[in-house]
């Protein structure tokens, strides 16, 4: 099966899913656990678009960008509510994930329209070199998601509004905050 009939299969298996089983598949991601049919990382990638999908956002799926055949950009997907338009990418690696996939998508984001940002879901940690990158590499465009700010959205059906509290941060103090709390503003 080409990559193409692959995506088509992740697809069908997950928009069979509801919020129920979105958080049944993230506690076995979170956890590090086997997803029969599902490649490393790619089940991070297709729950966390899923998630958004339920709470009413439009989604963009896994894609590639392309220009006269040339391969620039393999994208996790993106997503678009309440007039933000966001750029995902997953990574659901065992060590702390180090800058490259923040400086990777800061580069992205030059090539799109100023008001898009870019989000990084992370099954782990940050480095630490990582996040002080993340906060004093100008603009605060890159918000950053790790367990278990991820674990507490997808259980209150609260990624739209933990993207909105991120971005309020990052316009009011010029810095991303990883840990913007969730669940403060939602009682």
């Amino acid at each position: 099966m080409d990559e193409a009939g692959r995506q088509a299969v992740y697809l069908e298996r997950v928009l069979s899913l509801d919020r129920a089983d979105v958080l049944r598949m993230w506690q076995v991601v979170r956890g590090r656990g086997n997803l029969v049919g599902w490649p490393p990382g790619k089940a991070l990638e297709y729950l966390i678009l899923r998630a958004f999908q339920l709470e009413g956002a439009e989604v963009t799926w896994p894609y590639e960008v392309r220009k006269n055949g040339t391969l620039l950009e393999q994208i996790d997907g993106a997503v678009y509510f309440d007039g933000l338009a966001c750029l995902i990418e997953a990574r659901d690696w065992r060590v702390p994930l180090d800058f490259m996939s923040i400086a990777q998508m800061k580069m992205r984001l030059l090539r799109r329209p100023r008001m898009t940002l870019g989000a990084v879901f992370n099954n782990g940690r940050f480095t630490e070199a990582a996040q002080r990158m993340a906060e004093f590499l100008p603009p605060p465009d890159v918000l950053l998601w790790e367990d278990p700010v991820i674990s507490q959205a997808l259980e209150q059906g609260a990624l739209r509004e933990g993207m909105k509290r991120k971005l309020r941060y990052a316009i009011e103090n010029g810095f991303v905050n990883r840990d913007a709390p969730v669940e403060d503003d939602l009682a």
